[in-house]
């Protein structure tokens, strides 16, 4: 019985990859229907969603269909010929073009989360980069803010701790060094480790820290972040049970997306900012509006400028809002050149309390629990269970 079964599919497979009347030969370029069809299953689509991305790979003009599977750039072509001139905020979910769209940014997300420079990690602090910038934080005093100067073979060295006054009769020499850091485009790290000497690099202390190849990777990154300069306008809530997708007629405070994933954001406004409170933020993405709320889980403050830098998370978005999200960030388009980052920067001028600056500078902010990238400095904490590490 399993026998007529198979004869069955097959049949029909070879029908559906050789069927008469289509708009296309079985073969370009030496590169048939059928490796297509392999590889597509191998993937995890059906044979449907094969066929329209089979004919969406031919709208896109790729030479080499097969690549959509393994090519980001290929892939992204197909998706921007599937999506087309329709705005994704008027897609409805039961329109099979619209399910498509959603199991092609799952797989774009997919590959790009298999990239080398999200899997492979650190193995010691040899390999730390210098311009790392670190928090440190010890037995007896709160959390610090450091950054690597230089890393060679025998130590690292790292300019002086900032943060709050230290304790009376305090020395780094007599404590050990639990430092966690985030490696963009990558993940947290954490290491123990001890002071060496301190010394004056012309006006500047610094600390030489012992090595340690006893490195924990944690809070891999779950998502793709893009840079990005967008203005949008923050609503502040009382709490999430205010969350909504309805469009705000009054403009709320301004301020400007400098990064953004699906799942987050980094806001600069003017002011202080403030940890934990809910919000709504309210933008638009090549005309689409994008409404979306959640909660900041990290603030750095700039007293000099008088302006903060808000990390935020946000609630799941509803699915079309993801794909508005994931549009931008793998730029499928690729219309988000540097040419229009510029441009939008240039209108930061009109944004009250908000000035244009590279986000890296070297000015001390008020308030740096953690790295930029970095998750709530109560993590910091967890991670100090790690068992003690062998330096020197």
């Amino acid at each position: 019985m399993w026998i007529i079964a198979l004869i069955i599919l097959l049949a029909a497979f070879f029908f559906i990859v050789t069927k008469p009347g289509q708009l296309h030969p079985p073969s370009i370029h030496g590169h048939g229907r059928v490796e297509f069809y392999s590889k597509g299953m191998d993937a995890g689509f059906s044979l449907s969603e094969i066929n329209l991305l089979w004919h969406a790979s031919r709208r896109a003009e790729l030479e080499n269909p097969p690549m959509i599977f393994g090519s980001v750039e290929e892939l992204d072509k197909a998706i921007n010929q599937i999506a087309g001139a329709k705005k994704f905020s008027e897609r409805k979910g039961s329109d099979p073009e619209t399910y498509m769209l959603k199991k092609l940014f799952d797989y774009r997300k997919k590959v790009e989360m298999s990239r080398p420079k999200y899997r492979s990690g650190l193995k010691s602090t040899r390999d730390i980069a210098v311009g790392q910038r670190l928090t440190i934080r010890s037995d007896g005093v709160g959390i610090y803010s450091s950054k690597v100067v230089a890393n060679d073979q025998a130590y690292m060295t790292i300019t002086i701790p900032i943060g709050d006054p230290l304790p009376a009769g305090f020395s780094w020499r007599q404590v050990k060094l639990n430092v966690y850091f985030w490696r963009k485009e990558d993940a947290g790290y954490f290491f123990q480790t001890r002071l060496i000497d301190k010394f004056y690099d012309r006006r500047n202390l610094h600390f030489r820290v012992y090595h340690s190849d006893n490195i924990l990777r944690s809070q891999k990154r779950r998502s793709v972040r893009a840079p990005a300069r967008i203005s949008a306008r923050l609503y502040p809530l009382k709490g999430l049970e205010e969350a909504n997708q309805w469009i705000e007629s009054n403009p709320g405070l301004s301020c400007l997306i400098s990064d953004i994933s699906e799942d987050g954001a980094a806001l600069r406004i003017g002011g202080r900012g403030r940890k934990n409170q809910p919000f709504k933020l309210q933008f638009k993405i090549r005309n689409e509006i994008v409404i979306v709320s959640g909660v900041v889980k990290r603030v750095q403050y700039k007293p000099k400028e008088d302006e903060s830098t808000l990390h935020v998370e946000f609630l799941p978005p509803p699915e079309n809002t993801r794909m508005i999200l994931l549009s931008y960030v793998f730029d499928i388009d690729r219309s988000r050149t540097e040419g229009n980052l510029k441009e939008n920067q240039d209108a930061l001028s009109v944004i009250s309390g908000i000035t244009p600056g590279d986000e890296d500078d070297e000015e001390p902010t008020e308030v740096i629990p953690e790295d930029e990238d970095a998750e709530d400095a109560e993590e910091v904490a967890e991670l100090e269970e790690v068992p003690d590490d062998e330096t020197g």
